[in-house]
Order: C-alpha cells, then sequence, then structure tokens
C-alpha cells in the first residue's frame, strides 16, 4: 500500500471529491462541520432526524454534490435507505462522521429504564448501526475513516449524566476495538470528545454551573462548532493517516489527559 502524500498544496487538499457522510447535520457542531467539508471540496451527504436538515444547502448544492437525508440513526432501516441514497447519488463513503446525539440530564434514582434505553440508543447503537452499514464499502475500497463522537463526560463522569457518560464511554471502547479489527484495510476510526460547547445542549445546563466550568477552563470560554471543524478535517484526511484508535479531547483544556 503506498503512502499518502500531502507534500503539495494545501493540507487537506485530498479532501476534495472525497465523499462525507454527516449525521446529526441539521444544527451545531454537525451543520458546522458538514458544511465545512462542503466547502472543502467534498460531496457531503447531511443527515438529521429533524426536518430542519433539508433545509440545509452546501457551497456547491448541485446533482452529486450535496443532498440531505432525513434518518433515524437508531434504527436499521432508516440507515440503511441512507446508504442506498449516498451510493446512488454520491458514491461510495470514503468519511462518516457519528455526530447524532441526545442529552436529556436525569439523575439516576429519577431515572427510567425507557429514558435509559433511548439515550443509549440514539448516543451508542447508532454508531454501531450507522458504522456496520456504511463499513463494508469502505474495507472493499481499502480506505475510509469513521470518526465518532464521544464526550468530556465519558472520562469525567457528570451530574445527571450517568446514561449519556455511559453510552459515550462505549463510543470510545468500540472505537478503540474497531480499529484494531479494520486498520490493515486501510481504516481508520477515532472519536473527538467535545468538553463545553456552544449548542442546544449546552443551554440544558444550569447558568452557575456553566461559569464554574468556563472559570475552571484555561482557555476561559466554551467551544464553539467551528472549533471542531479542524480535527474533524485532520482525522478524515490524508495528514491524519497515521492516527487510529485514539479519543482527541477538544475542550479547551478542561480536561487533560
Amino acid at each position: 500500500m503506498g503512502q499518502p502524500s500531502i507534500s503539495r498544496g494545501p493540507v487537506f487538499e485530498d479532501l476534495q471529491e472525497k465523499v462525507v457522510v454527516v449525521t446529526g447535520a441539521a444544527r451545531g457542531i454537525g451543520r458546522r462541520v458538514a458544511e465545512a467539508f462542503g466547502a472543502a471540496g467534498s460531496k457531503v451527504l447531511a443527515a438529521d432526524l429533524s426536518e430542519e436538515v433539508l433545509g440545509l444547502t452546501g457551497p456547491d448544492p448541485g446533482p452529486g454534490r450535496w443532498i440531505n437525508q432525513r434518518c433515524d440513526v437508531s434504527d436499521q432501516e432508516s440507515v440503511a435507505a441512507m446508504v442506498e441514497r449516498c451510493l446512488l447519488d454520491l458514491g461510495p463513503p470514503d468519511v462518516l462522521l457519528n455526530i447524532a446525539a441526545i442529552s436529556q440530564p436525569r439523575q439516576v434514582m429519577d431515572m427510567s429504564l425507557k429514558h435509559w434505553q433511548r439515550t443509549i440508543e440514539t448516543n451508542l447503537n447508532s454508531v454501531f448501526i450507522c458504522t456496520k452499514a456504511f463499513l463494508p464499502h469502505m474495507v472493499q475500497r481499502q480506505a475510509g475513516s469513521v470518526i465518532s463522537f464521544s464526550s468530556l463526560v465519558a472520562a469525567t463522569g457528570g451530574h445527571t449524566s450517568a446514561h449519556y457518560a455511559a453510552a459515550k464511554a462505549g463510543v470510545e471502547g468500540f472505537t478503540r476495538s474497531l480499529a484494531l479489527e479494520v486498520g490493515g484495510y486501510g481504516v481508520r476510526v477515532n472519536t473527538v470528545a467535545p468538553g463545553m460547547v456552544e449548542t442546544m445542549m449546552l443551554a440544558l445546563m444550569p447558568g452557575p454551573q456553566q461559569e464554574r466550568l468556563v472559570a475552571r477552563t484555561p482557555l476561559r470560554r466554551c467551544g464553539r462548532p467551528d472549533d471542531f471543524v479542524g480535527v474533524c478535517m485532520l482525522l478524515a484526511s490524508d495528514a491524519g493517516s497515521y492516527i487510529t484508535g485514539q479519543t482527541i479531547h477538544v475542550n479547551g483544556g478542561l480536561y487533560m489527559n
């Protein structure tokens, strides 16, 4: 297998024409990442359960450049339909970004089994379902990158976040194990773990708690969706060709490992 070259042109130049699938693309980090890959010349499938995703447009929304897909990432049939559309309209996937997630804070003593299961299904089972569906097309072509999103709380725990932390810790374990399985096929598997980010999820955290965490953060601010574009492009591109099985924390220094 030849070594990728990044010696000429912009570092992420190889992202042009790559087929990139982004789940959770209707808003927040997912939307910004999808837009950035589109601007880099990638062919993008933007997927989300919310109808908001249908209103997105890429920098080049022409045929074969950008498509929107409503998808329940915890449902195998819905994901299979997304894979079929990707293959038909864009081509075989080069990059899968598992960003879709939900957060419903609740203490364990107040948590029903149904509440627990929904969090696990959306935040962990979905990563398995989507990855398993797209992975054969990467293995067949001996190349690809799977990037899943975890969370700071997978490492630190969090008040009212036992279900969310358990799901995200599972994503990290899944990533490491899958990286061992498919590295020989030229497929890389990594995780990005955000800290506090200015999204709808952050709004669920009480203001005083946000202020305390910002005060403990060396960069003294919350993250923004833009802060995740660079790391995603690195992991998707030839510039990150020797990175696999890793969890990369992007949190302003709130957690250091």
